[in-house]
């Protein structure tokens, strides 16, 4: 059992408390108000297996904000918190339907009540509350001394600590706009996720400043896309692929021309239309028999343009039309994330999703795109993309370059000798630096320039 240390309830015993409905948690049928939520199949193993149950009208209301008394419910239906410890907090009556399981919460350490002995069951919980109550359970020492959030002058001083514990342990996680949002109060939905992850973590890996803890398994909170940080221990929503149709033959496509500073290495076709092979320089190309393409010694494959015989200018037509059919798609997905971090990604690790910023995105340090081989990301920006010299986007957990999507109003520029990953789909033009490499594609509806560049298709 973990003891609760009682300098930290004297410092915010009135936010000790833990979390749990006011009303009985009744066991009901049909119900289906999360068949379409994010957390469904979490919703949905919870209610299978008995950690948690819908209201008597059918519903679960997984994104109503979960009480004191609910929450300590789940938390001991699942790990089997069983001892229990005599309370004699004024609003908790002997026959309350959670009576029993406060008294367990209170023997396990994890809950205490206010200062005017009372635990307050029907009332909700704050993130930072949460944030302090975890930290017991864990018995976590914050590293840092600054929380890592945008709204950090929003979190109280009794709290500061036990939020950047968690945080750098990745128990709780912020949200895509760089924020923690400390007052916000915690979902039946969120709740059921925290204490599935709490119970499914094994081990907690520690630093040397941390004794493990066996006892309690570290919960990981991620917080969920209702406003979705994007952490890729968050659940994301399901995004479905950006269709290129012919578009997606090519690794190069573009409206007005290819050029190159020999030599680059492009594996993939590339092609041009409506502009002619005039318009693609630096490859010295030579023609095939058949006029319906051009090879290079830079180009594994083939190289397209409008003027070759048919059926290569209708065959580009095509490509072009749903190239920029693509970019409209792409644009016009609703997104899940908004103005994440201002467009500053540098250092991020983003979960699947589609995200959009007004402005430009910039990447001044290495950004990791982590999540499962389906999983699609859809980055929807309203200026240019600026990758700096030696930066790279690192793919995680099984992402794969043809699932992400670059949808950029204007120019893309990838610095010299970094790495990009996935489909740049924009309205003018991409620049790759000196020894930059790409694996995905480039489809401009102006001009691609490279520079001793690598191109290779996802």
């Amino acid at each position: 059992m973990i003891t609760f240390i009682k300098k930290a309830l004297t410092i915010s015993l009135c936010f000790l408390v833990v979390f749990m409905t006011a009303a009985p948690i009744f066991a009901v049928e049909n119900t289906t108000d999360y068949s379409t939520h994010w957390a469904k199949e979490y919703i949905q193993t919870a209610l299978d297996t008995g950690m948690a149950t819908g209201y008597p009208d059918g519903t679960f209301k997984p994104d109503q904000a979960i009480t004191r008394a609910e929450f300590v419910t789940m938390v001991n239906n699942k790990f089997k918190f069983i001892d229990t410890a005599e309370s004699t907090f004024s609003d908790v009556a002997a026959d309350a339907w959670y009576a029993a399981f406060i008294d367990a919460a209170i023997a396990e350490g994890y809950i205490a009540g206010y200062t005017d002995e009372t635990v307050k069951p029907d009332a909700s919980i704050t993130r930072q509350e949460a944030a302090v109550i975890f930290n017991i359970l864990n018995e976590l020492t914050a590293i840092s001394d600054t929380p890592d959030f945008t709204d950090a002058a929003l979190i109280a001083e009794w709290g500061k600590d036990a939020i950047i514990a968690v945080s750098e342990k990745n128990i709780m996680i912020g949200y895509p706009d760089g924020s923690f949002r400390p007052d916000n109060q915690i979902t039946r939905a969120e709740a059921i996720l925290a204490i599935t992850n709490s119970f499914n973590f094994s081990e907690m890996i520690v630093d040397e400043t941390q004794t493990p803890v066996t006892e309690n398994p570290a919960v990981v909170i991620p917080v969920v896309p209702v406003v979705p940080e994007v952490p890729a221990e968050q659940v994301s929503p399901v995004t479905a692929p950006v269709e290129l149709g012919l578009a997606g033959n090519f690794v190069i496509l573009s409206k007005t021309g290819i050029s190159t500073i020999p030599n680059s290495s492009i594996t993939g076709d590339i092609g041009v239309s409506p502009i002619d092979a005039t318009a693609i320089t630096g490859f010295s190309l030579t023609a095939d028999a058949t006029n319906v393409f051009s090879t290079s010694d830079q180009v594994t494959g083939k190289v397209y343009a409008a003027t070759f015989s048919a059926p290569t200018p209708s065959n580009l037509t095509t490509a072009i039309s749903n190239m920029e059919t693509a970019y409209t798609d792409a644009a016009g997905r609703a997104a899940d994330y908004t103005e994440l971090h201002a467009g500053d990604i540098s250092g991020k690790t983003l979960a699947p999703g589609v995200y959009k910023w007004g402005t430009g995105v910039v990447m001044n340090t290495d950004v990791t795109l982590e999540g499962d081989a389906d999983d699609v990301w859809i980055f929807q920006i309203g200026e240019g993309i600026t990758q700096a010299n030696g930066v790279k986007i690192i793919l995680k957990g099984g992402a794969q370059a043809k699932n992400i999507i670059w949808q950029a109003a204007q120019t893309v520029s990838i610095g010299t000798g970094s790495h990009f990953e996935g489909i740049v789909l924009t309205q003018t033009n991409i620049t790759l630096g000196t020894g930059a490499s790409i694996n995905g594609r480039l489809l401009a509806q102006t001009a691609v320039t490279l520079d001793q560049s690598i191109v290779v298709g996802p």
